[in-house]
């Protein structure tokens, strides 16, 4: 059965257990191009799914097979998940379960606990539509599972199944798998089976950030996180290995809360975390755990990625060699303590960089550099090459909407451009995104009192510049509406500190 073998003769599977799934695989495969409606689509599909689930436990318990899980189809169809505020609704959705698990529908309804979302249409020309809903709705996958480096997702029409993987610019779609055809049959069974056997970063979790019990979280990092639901996003928390490209060790954290989840397919991912360092169960616990963010994002990068010019970590890394050895007096800056690209285990050493080369690998392709200045991409293969770029700093701010009143705004971004303008004349450094996300109001008091502070983040578009002219060449960057006129026409004429601060304007006049 699965890719090329029966069931074991020892199997306790019993023949009359698959006939309800047996009948409606067969009904299935009469549909042809169109069904009348889309919901009996949703009973094929399910049935499926638990054949191929039953016939895999059997054959683990009988030791025929390596099943290191089981997929197992929602109990609900056409449902809201609870964990979002929007009015999407899911066909159905795939679940995760151990191998000692039941197999049956699984009850549960929330979009962080779901491997992948189907959707179905009653027409096989409905393939678009249905594939525009699946990446839509996939988005709140990403939202509430930040241990995601890409997502899978399946589109049903009338008889034809497609695959999908949502990479982070890019969506990969499979060629029709036709069940009415016995060849299309066997690979959604491979498919299936590879999923139910694979290693997990096949699946496209990341290896390195692990979900935690509320007790766990309480217990590595000494600090009570409270007792929320699955609902509230900040009730998830992560076990979190952060790499340093230049000392070559890792440090393990725990997160309190999420700043911000990537919450679009495409783009950087960029997520945070208010984290503490991990501790062992041996470990005395602090009295004063010293918080950190922990920025976790995929950027384009240049190849090799480790020697990417632009990389915000090495910009951080000029920043703390500048001030650690004259420690500023005007101002704060963000420091760095982790910077590191995030490796993957291979035969237990962290040697494997995690780009999309790395993702392309697992799908058994290579990806292709883009060609320059092309409309359209010659081939799936030619991708933008993305770095997984991990970095842990201090302090910890709040959101520059967070001032009560006008006179700490100004205080703020007084601040905040004190060490812009150190910035250019001590480190060559331009920031050239000046936004009210990169901003943050940092008090002293962990309650958020006291007098505040301007702390000027994030340095993705960041180039180092002239020591001389002071000037980056001309060059589209920041964001929306805080863009320089020049910037925003795109003039043809060299970026210098005044792009930066006309951008100031802007934050102050809105």
């Amino acid at each position: 059965m699965a890719a090329g073998k029966d069931l074991p003769r020892s199997s306790k599977l019993s023949t009359a257990t698959l006939v309800p799934f047996v009948n409606e695989i067969n009904e299935w495969t009469r549909v042809g191009p169109s069904v009348s409606k889309e919901k009996p689509l949703y009973d094929y599909f399910v049935g499926f799914v638990l054949f191929v689930a039953h016939c895999l436990k059997s054959m683990a318990v009988c030791s025929e097979l390596n099943v290191a899980r089981l997929l197992l189809p929602s109990l609900k169809a056409d449902f809201k998940p609870t964990d979002c505020n929007d009015d999407r609704r899911v066909d159905l959705a795939l679940h995760i379960r151990d191998i000692d698990t039941s197999v049956d529908r699984v009850d549960s309804n929330v979009y962080a606990d779901m491997f992948g979302i189907m959707e179905a249409k009653a027409n096989i020309d409905d393939r678009d539509e249905a594939l525009g809903q699946l990446i839509l709705y996939s988005t709140n996958m990403y939202m509430t599972q930040s241990d995601r480096r890409f997502l899978w997702g399946m589109t049903i029409c009338a008889d034809a199944v497609y695959t999908a993987v949502m990479l982070n610019d890019s969506v990969l779609v499979s060629p029709a798998i036709k069940i009415s055809e016995e060849a299309g049959r066997r690979k959604l069974v491979s498919l299936l089976v590879n999923w139910s056997t694979c290693s997990v970063d096949k699946l496209g979790y990341d290896p390195t950030m692990r979900r935690v019990t509320h007790e766990k979280a309480d217990r590595a990092s000494g600090v009570s996180m409270g007792d929320a639901g699955l609902v509230d996003i900040d009730a998830i928390h992560y076990e979190i290995d952060c790499y340093d490209d230049k000392t070559g060790k890792t440090q393990t954290y725990i997160t309190r809360r999420t700043i911000m989840s990537a919450d679009d397919i495409f783009g950087r991912h960029t997520r945070c975390f208010v984290a503490v360092p991990a501790r062992g169960d041996d470990e005395a616990a602090a009295e004063d755990v010293e918080e950190v963010v922990i920025k976790d994002a995929w950027p384009p990068s240049e190849n090799p990625v480790l020697n990417d010019p632009r990389s915000e970590i090495k910009f951080l890394r000029i920043i703390r060699d500048t001030y650690e050895k004259s420690p500023p007096k005007d101002f704060i800056y963000p420091k760095l303590v982790v910077g590191g690209h995030v490796r993957l285990d291979s035969d237990n050493r962290l040697e494997s960089v995690d780009t999309t080369d790395a993702i392309f690998k697992l799908l058994g392709v290579e990806r292709a550099d883009l060609p320059p200045d092309v409309d359209k991409l010659p081939t799936w293969q030619h991708q933008q090459l993305c770095a997984h770029r991990r970095i842990v700093m201090s302090p910890v701010g709040h959101s520059i909407k967070t001032v009560e009143n006008e006179e700490e705004l100004i205080i703020v971004l007084a601040e905040a451009m004190r060490f812009h303008s150190s910035l250019v004349k001590d480190c060559n450094i331009l920031h050239r995104d000046i936004s009210t996300n990169n901003i943050l109001v940092v008090r002293k008091n962990g309650d958020g009192s006291g007098t505040p502070r301007g702390l000027l983040i994030d340095f993705d578009f960041a180039i180092k510049i002239d020591n001389k002219e002071r000037k980056a060449r001309a060059e589209r960057s920041g964001t929306l509406p805080y863009m320089s006129i020049a910037n925003m026409l795109n003039l043809d004429c060299k970026r210098t500190a005044l792009d930066d601060w006309e951008s100031l304007l802007y934050i102050h006049s809105g």
